[in-house]
């Protein structure tokens, strides 16, 4: 599987994590760490459901990762996810908001929804050196279009 994100010039392999010893998402990590990842719990992308896909924002250094521009994304761009059955499954973004690390939205982006739906999440917001990590999460939330 691939993503593509046009509007950003994103076009990454996608692999599939699950979940850490502690509940939260795996991240990408090792010769994968600037690649996106599809968290193995949610749909796959395409399929009713919210499909989570997950990347970093930066790479050690503050080099800019896979993710980067994700927040730069707004009403309307489009999101190609490549599946494995050889078909192209289309999103529109719909909205794009940042979130508190404290204050995610669980609901809003692993609950269940009416039609194929994708979530795009990456870390956002103010860095702080001493925990190091991003206080924020930016989450695209978008609904499919077409698929071919």
């Amino acid at each position: 599987m691939r993503v593509r994100i046009p509007a950003i010039e994103v076009s990454s392999p996608l692999h599939a994590l699950g979940l850490a010893e502690d509940g939260t998402l795996q991240v990408p990590g090792g010769d994968r760490y600037d690649e996106a990842a599809w968290y193995d719990g949610s749909p796959t992308p395409g399929e009713v459901g919210g499909a989570v896909i997950e990347g970093h924002v930066t790479s050690q250094g503050s080099v800019p990762s896979v993710f980067f521009d994700l927040g730069a994304l707004g009403r309307g761009d489009r999101v190609h996810v490549d599946r494995e059955d050889g078909t192209t499954a289309t999103f529109q973004v719909y909205g794009v908001e940042s979130f508190p690390k404290e204050a995610f939205p669980k609901v809003a982006v692993y609950g269940n929804t009416e039609g194929p739906e994708l979530r795009i999440i990456t870390c956002g917001g103010v860095y702080d050196p001493e925990q190091r990590r991003h206080l924020d999460n930016i989450v695209v939330f978008a609904r499919m279009v077409t698929s071919s």
